[in-house]
């Protein structure tokens, strides 16, 4: 069982780490946003520039859920990670 979570815990870690990474260079490479917001600006009380700075949004806010779903899936995986050396450790010292 020990071993079970730690391989479980580490995968988990491992694929959080990925998923966030991936998102958090999405986030860093959309440029769309930034030209969605400045022609918002520029345009106050055009719809076309409101709905395309609109859908920009969206789009960042699944990009900050996906970080967040990663960083929670790590620390999940830091949990069960723990939990295998914990269980690892009192197997050992059982006579």
């Amino acid at each position: 069982m020990a071993r079970a979570c730690t391989l479980v815990g580490g995968t988990l870690v491992a694929l959080g780490v990925v998923v966030a990474l991936v998102f958090l260079v999405a986030i860093a490479r959309d440029d769309a946003y930034g030209r969605a917001e400045m022609a918002s600006q520029r345009n106050a009380g055009n719809v076309m520039y409101e709905a395309e700075f609109g859908a920009a949004r969206v789009r960042r806010g699944f990009q900050l859920v996906g970080v967040i779903g990663g960083v929670l899936v790590g620390l999940n995986g830091t949990t069960l990670l723990g939990l295998g050396v914990v269980a690892n450790r009192l197997r050992r010292s059982e006579p």
